[in-house]
């Protein structure tokens, strides 16, 4: 699997713009992610792992003084309608997608 930037600070702007933002939210609930701790500043990726795909980002939890990088297994895919972007930002090609079915 090619890692798979899901958000960062210019696509939460796109995700808002595009009425996703309930969806990304739900889908981080999905993946057992709290969407009010993780920072919408910081890049949100798939990538591989030796236990499979995971989710990565940066929380702040409640009681936390610093972010922290996170590491979650991925549960529930994307929706198949988000846009695929490598961590680059750069658009992957349709052949070097990973089916989500």
């Amino acid at each position: 699997m090619t890692t798979r930037l899901i958000s960062n600070p210019q696509l939460w702007h796109e995700h808002l713009d595009s009425g996703r933002r309930e969806e990304v939210c739900d889908w981080l609930e999905a993946n057992g992610l709290d969407p009010n701790a993780v920072m919408n500043t910081q890049p949100v990726t798939i990538e591989d792992s030796p236990d499979g795909p995971c989710i990565v980002c940066t929380v702040i939890e409640r009681d936390a003084e610093q972010p922290a990088q996170r590491t979650v297994p991925l549960v529930v895919q994307p929706p198949e309608h988000w846009p695929v972007h490598s961590p680059t930002r750069e658009p992957i090609p349709l052949g070097d997608r990973t089916p989500t079915r």
